[in-house]
């Protein structure tokens, strides 16, 4: 850690004063594991230092802190309140060689309905919602990353778009031998499969993870309390009603899927999905880069087992939309 506490210094006296001392440093506890997490705390205020780890093991991971940057700077346009960045690098030319955002701490820093009064707890869950509602009204005019230049392109249909990352998701699958050949024959015809069921959507922003262990009920120095959303990192642009969709089979601690319009088939036969989350373990088996907090012990546990029901569970949902 000494190299990214230094790092650390380094950033704080450019951003907020060469006077200003780092009097603490430490890892808060909802570590990830496609980047580091810091929190800084200095005479001036707490602040947070998101590097972006060297190896990410799926594609549709990977560009965690342009995501950031870009989502950031999308929900504070349309009126949804996100935590300052003060500074960031997506050169990796820096003392660390890895992307980061130096962004201003929220306080405090994790969200659990059950440590507030009903009445706060209205409010929270009422915010929650009007932000879900703002976010359905960011549109944009091709499916794929927040930025043309990213990892997933742009498409101009979401037909396009599903294909394109599936063959991403494939091709890094073939490159870490995660499948048989009978496996991968099976993944590479369901992923060839026309989406007869899909219309003309319009693209929608996709946060990936807009759950409430992704909001906080906080301020900023002492300001007031308030929703604010982060971790952007697997944003991109998608199928509306997506992200109530993610909720709502994840355990979400807030049921939004009464507002859904679409059809069910619009997101059960949905094979990105089950390849993420496939994907997802792949990462916790092969990470030398500890993620830390409950992350960590999660990681371990997955380490432990080892086994391969995860594939096999994707590669039978392949073979029954075959």
């Amino acid at each position: 850690m000494d190299n990214y506490l230094e790092f650390a210094r380094q950033v704080v006296k450019t951003v907020i004063g060469t006077k200003t001392e780092v009097r603490g440093f430490e890892w808060p506890d909802a570590g990830g594991l496609f980047c580091k997490v810091f929190k800084l705390n200095t005479a001036d205020g707490n602040f947070i230092l998101k590097t972006e780890r060297d190896k990410i093991f799926f594609a549709t991971r990977k560009d965690q802190i342009e995501n950031e940057v870009l989502g950031n700077a999308i929900f504070q346009k349309a009126g949804i309140p996100c935590a300052n960045i003060l500074a960031y690098d997506l050169t990796k030319n820096n003392d660390i060689k890895a992307r980061y955002i130096f962004t201003e701490c929220l306080n405090p820093d994790w969200l659990n309905l059950d440590d507030f009064d009903d009445l706060t707890r209205a409010e929270i869950i009422r915010q929650y919602k009007a932000t879900v509602e703002k976010q359905r009204d960011i549109t944009n005019s091709h499916f794929g990353s927040l930025s043309p230049s990213g990892t997933l392109g742009w498409h101009e249909t979401y037909d396009g778009y599903y294909h394109s990352t599936l063959n991403l998701l494939i091709r890094e699958s073939e490159e870490l031998g995660l499948f048989t050949d009978e496996e991968l024959e099976a993944v590479k015809k369901a992923a060839d499969k026309p989406l007869v069921y899909y219309k003309k959507y319009t693209p929608t922003f996709v946060h990936g993870d807009l759950a409430l262990h992704n909001c906080i009920w906080g301020n900023v120095h002492g300001g007031e309390n308030k929703l604010y959303v982060f971790d952007f990192g697997n944003a991109y642009y998608g199928l509306p009603y997506l992200e109530e969709w993610i909720c709502k089979i994840h355990g979400n601690d807030i049921d939004i899927l009464d507002v859904m319009k679409a059809k069910k088939n619009l997101y059960e036969n949905n094979l990105i999905g089950d390849f993420e989350r496939m994907f997802w373990t792949v990462t916790q088996q092969l990470t030398e880069d500890y993620a830390y907090g409950r992350m960590a012990e999660w990681t371990k546990e997955v380490k432990k087992e080892n086994s391969r029901n995860h594939i096999i569970e994707f590669v039978d949902k392949c073979r029954k939309i075959l």
